[in-house]
């Protein structure tokens, strides 16, 4: 299901601060609409939905009016032309700050979703949920020069801005944040970042609008791995890990993907990885299957040697995929050798769920997520498709949108292996 997205003038969204709504057990504060009319039904559909995919500290606890106040809050990132991720920086905050209420008071002076201080502004405008989250930008934006903030941890970003006497707080919160931004929000208005392998060792970088689907850029690096890899998975925007066919697990990083692609000898990290797929969620775990076991791994440094991927753990035996990406915090994809389109949700104690969101996806011989439920598929004869699923964290393929009317490319696309940037990077 997509949701529309509502502009909120300032003056129409003031026009229904007056309306109380009953505080929770959270907070003794009143709070107060975030926005005119207060929620819709849409957002108590949505909100339902959400309940069944959050994991922190909202886990079956978002409502109708929170809903609508993360819907404020993403449309004054968006009209103000920022990017999904600033959205859930955003987001992010106001989870910890006052777990997404518009509240009439808090510590000290503070009052509203990111409970800011009398020193940012008068009562009405902190509670004025676009005001407020354009007061948390212009901080942002300031702190970090050059957007600097999109390449920090959505945590980092947080606590640079509201100096919080608790900065481990906002981290935890980041991927329900992501979950509610992709919930709100159509086809993110970002990038799509792809690696990918050629079957002589090079490598090469992509960029695919996510909101139109239209390659912008490819290039190809000169020198090679050495080796053909068997397995890729990107790391973050300059580190991706491969595998050879002798079983062993190499870091590359990545020196520039502008106008040309170098990088450093591949380094060596461990041996012993017969896994015949590999892909990273972003949050720290990096999956792969071998021989249809499915294994999960921490990486706990951004450029990782062999003590930073540990903590192996058998998810389960019998994925038999030919094709694996991430789409979330511990969320997976792939093609089944049956030609289904399997999601996967894999719990903190390592169980999961699955289900499957289409059949007939044989053709495709590579898949690959950027996150906010965006998914790419190469066919076997070099053509990319793209993809929106409304909701990627609800095991159902209702809400998957299928462009094949229009492609990225109808051809082209030769490489053997192929990785998407995880969207937390």
């Amino acid at each position: 299901m997509k949701i529309s997205r509502l502009g909120l003038a300032a003056s129409t969204v003031l026009a229904g601060l007056l309306t109380l709504v009953a505080p929770t057990a959270a907070h003794a504060d009143t709070t107060v609409d975030c926005v005119s009319g207060g929620p819709t039904a849409a957002d108590g559909t949505t909100a339902t939905q959400l309940n069944t995919v959050l994991t922190g500290s909202l886990t079956g606890a978002m409502t109708a009016y929170r809903v609508s106040c993360a819907r404020a809050v993403i449309d004054a990132v968006h009209q103000r032309g920022l990017s999904d991720r600033a959205a859930v920086i955003a987001v992010t905050t106001t989870i910890v700050e006052s777990t997404l209420r518009n509240v009439t008071g808090g510590d000290d002076s503070s009052v509203g979703l990111f409970q800011q201080l009398d020193s940012w502004g008068s009562a009405s405008d902190r509670l004025n949920p676009a005001w407020a989250t354009n007061a948390f930008l212009d901080k942002m934006v300031r702190a970090y020069p050059d957007n600097a903030w999109q390449d920090e941890a959505v945590g980092t970003v947080c606590q640079k801005v509201q100096v919080s006497a608790y900065p481990e707080r906002y981290q935890p919160q980041a991927a329900d944040a992501q979950r509610i931004v992709d919930a709100l929000s159509g086809p993110p208005a970002g990038t799509a970042s792809i690696y990918g392998a050629l079957a002589d060792g090079r490598l090469t970088y992509s960029t695919i609008a996510n909101a139109t689907g239209d390659r912008t850029k490819t290039v190809t690096s000169t020198d090679t791995l050495g080796f053909v890899p068997v397995a890729l998975a990107t790391l973050n925007f300059n580190t991706l890990l491969v595998t050879s066919p002798a079983g062993v697990l190499y870091r590359v990083d990545v020196i520039t993907n502008n106008t040309s692609l170098t990088f450093s000898p591949p380094a060596l990290i461990a041996s012993g990885w017969t896994h015949d797929e590999l892909t990273y969620d972003g949050y720290g775990h990096l999956y792969g299957i071998a021989n249809g076991t499915l294994i999960q791994y921490v990486v706990s440094r951004d450029k990782p040697g062999a003590e930073q991927i540990g903590q192996r753990k058998v998810i389960g035996t019998g994925f038999t995929l030919t094709n694996l990406t991430s789409t979330g915090d511990d969320w997976l994809l792939g093609v089944s050798t049956a030609g289904e389109l399997r999601s996967y949700h894999i719990a903190a104690d390592g169980g999961w769920s699955g289900a499957t969101l289409a059949s007939r996806w044989s053709t495709f011989s590579h898949l690959v997520s950027p996150g906010h439920g965006v998914y790419y598929g190469r066919t076997s004869d070099g053509a990319m498709y793209h993809y929106y699923d409304a909701n990627p964290f609800d095991l159902s393929g209702a809400d998957l949108t299928y462009y094949t009317a229009d492609p990225v490319d109808t051809r082209g696309w030769t490489q053997i292996l192929l990785s998407a940037q995880p969207s937390n990077t």
